[in-house]
């Protein structure tokens, strides 16, 4: 079920996106943005600086009102994958917080 989320709002998200960003970017790579700061960086009126940032714990703190504020998709089905928790050695953690990782739709895939 999530793959066929996925399907459908990739194509959403690639359309708001910022189109200098490349990381977390489905056919995005690493070559891309390089070759985006060569581009810039070789104009005469080229900025000085290039900064890459990285946000601590994004997505392990991301908040879940925001997501389905934010997300457009079906709520129900949205508020049962952020709140599914995970297992580790048969033991259930519920998620409060952030986003469940390593499925089709989970960053970094998303």
């Amino acid at each position: 079920m999530q793959a066929l989320y996925l399907l459908a709002l990739e194509p959403i998200a690639e359309t708001k996106a910022d189109p200098n960003s490349y990381g977390f970017r489905s056919k995005r790579a690493t070559a891309d943005a390089i070759d985006q700061c060569f581009t810039v960086l070789s104009r005469k009126a080229s900025p000085q600086w290039i900064l890459e940032g990285d946000i601590k714990a994004c997505f392990d703190k991301i908040s879940h009102e925001w997501l389905l504020a934010n997300i457009p998709m079906e709520k129900t089905i949205l508020q049962k994958w952020l709140k599914a928790g995970f297992m580790e050695k048969d033991v259930l953690y519920p998620t409060e917080e952030g986003t469940p990782q390593g499925g089709p739709i989970t960053p970094p895939t998303m």
